[in-house]
């Protein structure tokens, strides 16, 4: 093999390469998500409105004309934040009262617009635990997060997973948040004691 061939080979190798590392990576971005969470984040999609609706207190989280407004939080991950939108859209209401869904990214929750928000959904892990208490504390609002620990950290409802799929609650923040679950559901949920 003399040097141009040997030079043409390794070209065709770093150009595969380069394929293979742009494909790849082009992955990992729109797929942010490990099996096992986006398998919670799809669970959560259903369980979110039991959660919701067991608020005594939802009637007083209305917007002005009506409306449950949800706001799905994502950290640079606009696809998941997506589908669990379109999944809550589907649901159209929660305990009678109509759905506003809006996607939000956590660089933007800062300076969003919090008159009237009914609940925070995370569609993304590994959010700051900061946001949990900001927004159940100062804002009174339910945080729900379905990934594994974000209960513990400060969410106010998410999901405990054993041989059963159930509701689970962080009772102190919910009682910062100025939530008051139904007897009925808290007697379904898991319950989380800080």
């Amino acid at each position: 093999m003399d040097g141009a061939d040997h030079h043409r080979r390794a070209k065709t190798i770093a150009g595969i390469l380069w394929l293979l590392l742009s494909a790849s990576a082009t992955i990992a971005l729109s797929n942010k998500l490990w099996p096992e969470e986006e398998q919670r984040l799809n669970v959560g999609i259903h369980l979110f409105p039991a959660c919701l609706n067991a608020d005594l207190s939802l009637s007083g989280r209305v917007t002005p004309n009506g409306a449950l407004r949800i706001l799905v939080v994502h950290d640079q991950d606009p696809v998941h934040a997506e589908t669990a939108a379109a999944g809550l859209r589907e649901l159209h209401s929660v305990g009678g009262y109509p759905l506003k869904i809006d996607k939000v990214s956590l660089a933007s929750l800062v300076t969003h617009e919090t008159d009237r928000i009914s609940a925070l959904f995370i569609a993304t892990p590994g959010i700051q635990t900061d946001i949990f208490d900001r927004w159940a504390r100062e804002h009174q609002v339910m945080v729900f997060s379905p990934f594994a620990g974000d209960v513990e950290r400060g969410a106010v409802a998410g999901l405990y997973v054993s041989d059963r799929i159930l509701p689970l609650v962080n009772l102190n923040q919910a009682e910062r948040a100025g939530i008051r679950f139904k007897p009925f559901f808290l007697r379904i949920a898991r319950h989380h004691d800080e």
